[in-house]
């Protein structure tokens, strides 16, 4: 019988700090005591401070001088250049379907648009295979958590959104796409002092 892997404690801590980060267990602001969260996923100090010092670099969570690591707080201004970040990440996408328009059509009717729009962003996002696009807008989306959660808990629209965005995808109507994508942006810049993460 083979001995199990060895244990990557740097590993083991950043993976469990992008888990906390992703079910929501920060808010936003709050400081985070890495002896606290070492005790609580069962890891030395070293390694825990060490992944968040890389998430600070990603931005996901934020080091400031002489106090310690803390859990981003987004004020609207904030948020909204994220949007316009995910925007411009979408209008490259959008160019970028090197497969055909049959793989960005695929991708789109894959999406259940009670997920909300931001499921079907990441999904033109996937399809369009650069790494370096989806990477990019990985990181966004992780610094957006707090504010896509609040902003699917205020979505009344029972999807129509995203299925009209899908309809012009199926269409294989892009410019149509673009309009209705720039359009909710708007929208959803609009609406981020409701969202407000800080």
């Amino acid at each position: 019988m083979q001995d199990p892997a060895p244990r990557d404690p740097y590993s083991s801590a950043l993976g469990a700090v992008r888990r906390f980060a992703d079910a929501g267990r920060f808010v936003p602001g709050e400081p985070i005591v890495v002896t606290e969260l070492a005790a609580e996923v069962g890891l030395s100090p070293t390694p825990v401070r060490e992944a968040l010092a890389c998430l600070a670099g990603e931005g996901l969570i934020e080091r400031r001088r002489g106090k310690g690591y803390f859990y981003p707080a987004l004020g609207p201004s904030d948020i909204i250049d994220l949007f316009e970040l995910q925007l411009a990440y979408l209008h490259a996408a959008l160019t970028l379907y090197p497969r055909g328009h049959a793989s960005l059509r695929k991708a789109a009717v894959g999406v259940d648009p009670l997920d909300g729009v931001q499921a079907l962003y990441e999904a033109i996002i996937t399809q369009s295979a650069n790494s370096a696009l989806c990477l990019a807008h990985q990181r966004v989306s992780d610094r957006l958590l707090a504010v896509l959660r609040a902003e699917r808990a205020h979505d009344d629209s029972d999807g129509a959104t995203v299925k009209t965005m899908v309809a012009a995808i199926v269409e294989g109507d892009i410019p149509g796409l673009l309009a209705l994508v720039e359009a909710h942006h708007e929208h959803r810049c609009r609406r981020a002092p409701a969202l407000d993460a800080g």
